[in-house]
């Protein structure tokens, strides 16, 4: 049996937008050989907990992580943390915050449809998010089972996305508080998907402001973007890390769980960067 050396550190369940269980993300990193998964869903870490025990049933490595959505100007900037103590109170109360003003800002969005005859309801959008923090995703999800668009590709180009009739904008929170909240947590801060957001000049003051690591590889990085930040991560010290982002199947995008991948080195390295900081 080859000793599994991988792992795919950017995964979302259904503890956020994700469509799979923590349990089955895992199951799934297994079947496809991974040594190692980061369970990162947005805003949350209601997943963490029954990913780690059904990775320790599985015999993978779940890395307790979190995506925090932020704002830098007119663009989004996503903050990864990794190996975050996820029964901190303190980090519990902030995501609760950020909890509360994603409902708020989903019953905008939901009055706003309704303003355009896209009779959809909050009701409906809660039975879609379940448990989990309600955002964007879960009312797309509702458009469409109402019949107005036939995919939530549409339902966002047509509705959500900025700029968009219904679009509303989110609380904001810049990158550097999300820094401050991952390392009050413990935690190790990670740049996420940085090609996405083209905002390379401020990659300096991240790292001042704590900025350990930033994710080189991606689904949505062609191999010059990987490139390019494999040699920031070097120039200013950072772990490069990696993930898929995968979503889970019947999602805005399908992206397979380990269709991304880093050594398990990576893990090592954030993970020793964490006891050596804490």
């Amino acid at each position: 049996m080859t000793h599994r050396q991988e792992a795919d550190l950017h995964v979302h369940t259904t503890a956020s937008d994700g469509t799979l269980t923590p349990k089955q993300v895992v199951q799934e990193a297994a079947r496809v050989g991974l040594a190692a998964l980061g369970i990162a869903d947005h805003d949350t870490v209601d997943g963490v907990a029954p990913g780690l025990e059904a990775g320790r049933s599985a015999g993978i490595t779940v890395v307790p992580a979190v995506e925090i959505n932020t704002d830098f100007g007119k663009d989004e900037l996503h903050i990864l943390g990794y190996y975050i103590d996820h029964e901190s109170a303190a980090l519990k109360e902030r995501l609760e915050h950020l909890r509360t003003a994603r409902i708020e800002r989903a019953k905008r969005i939901v009055e706003r449809l309704n303003e355009l005859g896209v009779k959809v309801t909050m009701d409906r959008v809660r039975e879609v998010a379940g448990d989990a923090p309600i955002g964007r995703p879960h009312i797309a999800r509702a458009i469409v089972g109402a019949g107005y668009t036939p995919t939530m590709n549409a339902a966002f180009g047509k509705y959500l996305v900025r700029g968009a009739p219904a679009y509303i904008p989110r609380y904001k929170l810049t990158p550097f508080q999300a820094i401050e909240i991952v390392h009050g947590a413990g935690g190790v801060a990670v740049l996420a998907h940085p090609g996405l957001g083209s905002h390379d000049e401020l990659i300096p003051k991240l790292v001042d402001a704590g900025l350990r690591g930033i994710e080189v590889y991606h689904c949505d990085h062609s191999p010059a973007q990987a490139e390019h930040y494999l040699k920031i991560a070097c120039r200013y010290n950072l772990i490069p890390t990696g993930g898929s982002d995968s979503h889970g199947p019947n999602n805005i995008k399908t992206v397979a769980i380990g269709s991304v991948r880093v050594d398990i080195s990576v893990v090592h390295r954030l993970r020793e960067l964490t006891r050596e900081t804490y």
